[in-house]
């Protein structure tokens, strides 16, 4: 049954679009994709391992964003608009970061103690504004591409984009190569030197990103009889709240990770209390245990007060779990890339445009064969399947020989995109009319795994200060394995629960009419 009122040609001007936008992600896939390039980059300017985390901890507490977008912007004939937006903030806060990157070195600033605090500061919030504008961008892009074309039409977009797109992302990860140097089966560029060679990789990722929000507003959305009207600020109250109050809890735990303060541990001031002068002394360590934590959990709280509807309903529960427990894995690549030092004997930035290169090639070669496995089999094969490959690359980044260790990197590559199919499971049980809301509630599904990203730094971290050994390894070996052992736990258990209790048809199970189908199938 036809259910779109566009033409042939003006839906496959859509489904080209959706393809050359996705592709343009990819293609910036060594910044837009954070982890790997951010802990090379903090590594090179004396950050500490949890400072290394904190980019992809910040990109993922943000991923709550979308969610409040949703309910601000409802509107069909905001659609493009936004998309634009989304790809545009990016692009202006990538090129922004490669210049405070180019300016000391240009000499154009003077010199000052406080830059290189900057520089990582910059890093971590250009990788949280990323947190914002991609996942908006991403759930903006589905929601075009459900409106503005036939859904049996959608497998050839797909294809492209998520076949097609990661060889974009290899291409975009031999740039990083080139740019950064390394040893790729015997290509050994020399790179440029520091920071020409990420002043260089950001600068060249702008544009990128500024043609993708060019291309968002040459889409054809067909608009519907009657407007969805706003949702009145009240109800959006508790999100609000809880977005702000996870924001918070990010900052308290940048506080904690000033180089300065980990020095000494504390931070010495004074309190005026009644005109007297009170010596008061704050412990960093103290405020990001016990007082981060808990408000963000108390944040976690207030979010999922306000899809109390949505989790009310057994499946989508279930399949929440399960999600966010194999997004644990998204936030292990900058430990990974940390440990490439210890495991190859050199400095892990010459590895990160290698490992990406690995990393998108195995995606790229998994994209065109679970696309294919999907057409054969349910939503839920393709949950398990990539979840599986996800948790394989951490039991390969520990058991592996010095001489295959990089592969850990396209097995990881090929498990990662259970970021596209842990989100068709969710919309393969969602109606149509809830997508957008549904769509916003996948992309929240990173934030509530941005602490354990935190989690992995600190174990790392805190076995190498504390010179834990075990098995021969020493104390910095050992605190990275462990870290991978614990993310491999978690994300196992969320194949378990999905293993049991998951329908593998969960469109049926939540009743969808008939008529309708998620989107995409």
């Amino acid at each position: 049954m036809n259910t779109c009122p566009l033409t042939w040609p003006e839906q496959r001007r859509n489904l080209l679009l959706f393809a050359c936008c996705t592709g343009l992600q990819y293609l910036s896939a060594p910044i837009t994709y954070v982890g790997i390039t951010q802990a090379s980059l903090l590594k090179t300017l004396q950050a500490t391992t949890v400072q290394s985390n904190l980019p992809a901890t910040a990109y993922f507490g943000m991923t709550a964003a979308p969610a409040l977008l949703a309910y601000l912007f409802p509107r069909v004939w905001q659609l493009k608009r936004n998309l634009a937006v989304c790809y545009g903030m990016n692009a202006f806060f990538t090129a922004l970061m490669a210049l405070i990157l180019w300016l000391p070195a240009w000499g154009v600033m003077p010199e000052a103690s406080f830059w290189p605090r900057l520089q990582i500061n910059m890093v971590i919030i250009q990788a949280g504004i990323n947190g914002i504008a991609m996942p908006a961008a991403i759930a903006f892009l589905w929601e075009v591409i459900g409106r503005g074309s036939e859904e049996s039409k959608r497998g050839l977009a797909l294809s492209l984009a998520f076949g097609a797109g990661p060889f974009l992302a290899v291409v975009g990860s031999l740039i990083q190569v080139y740019l950064l140097g390394g040893n790729l089966f015997g290509w050994e560029p020399q790179g440029f030197s520091h920071p020409w060679s990420y002043v260089t990789l950001y600068g060249i990722t702008a544009p990128m990103l500024a043609f993708a929000s060019f291309l968002a507003t040459r889409f054809i959305v067909p608009l519907p009889a009657s407007e969805t009207t706003p949702i009145p600020w009240k109800k959006v109250a508790p999100l609000s709240l809880g977005l702000f109050l996870g924001f918070l809890a990010l900052l308290l735990m940048q506080f904690r990770l000033d180089p300065a303060a980990l020095a000494r541990n504390e931070v010495g001031t004074n309190l005026i209390l009644s005109g007297y002068a009170v010596p008061l002394t704050l412990n960093l360590g103290f405020w990001s245990v016990h007082i981060g934590v808990p408000l963000m959990l108390i944040a976690a709280l207030f979010v999922l007060y306000d899809y109390r509807d949505i989790l009310s309903q057994r499946i989508f529960l279930l399949a929440t779990i399960v999600i966010v427990l194999l997004y644990a894995g998204n936030t292990i690549a900058s430990n990974m890339n940390l440990y490439t030092g210890l495991v190859l004997g050199e400095e892990p930035e010459k590895f990160s445009g290698i490992q990406n290169t690995y990393r998108f090639s195995f995606k790229m070669i998994a994209g065109f064969f679970y696309g294919w496995l999907l057409t054969k089999t349910n939503p839920k094969v393709g949950l398990l399947v990539t979840g599986a490959i996800f948790t394989l690359a951490q039991f390969w980044t520990i058991f592996a020989p010095d001489k295959w260790f990089m592969i850990a990197f396209g097995i990881y590559g090929a498990g990662e995109l259970v970021g596209a199919y842990g989100p068709n499971y969710l919309l393969s049980a969602s109606k149509p009319n809830e997508m957008r809301r549904n769509m916003a509630f996948m992309t929240m599904l990173m934030a509530p795994a941005a602490p354990i990203g935190f989690l992995f730094g600190d174990i790392a971290q805190t076995i190498r200060e504390e010179n834990i050994t075990w098995g021969g390894m020493t104390s910095s070996e050992f605190g990275f394995v462990m870290s991978f052992a614990v993310c491999a736990g978690v994300m196992m258990l969320g194949l378990l629960i999905a293993l049991i209790f998951l329908p593998s048809q969960p469109g049926k199970v939540a009743g969808m009419p008939e008529g309708e189908t998620a989107i995409p199938s």
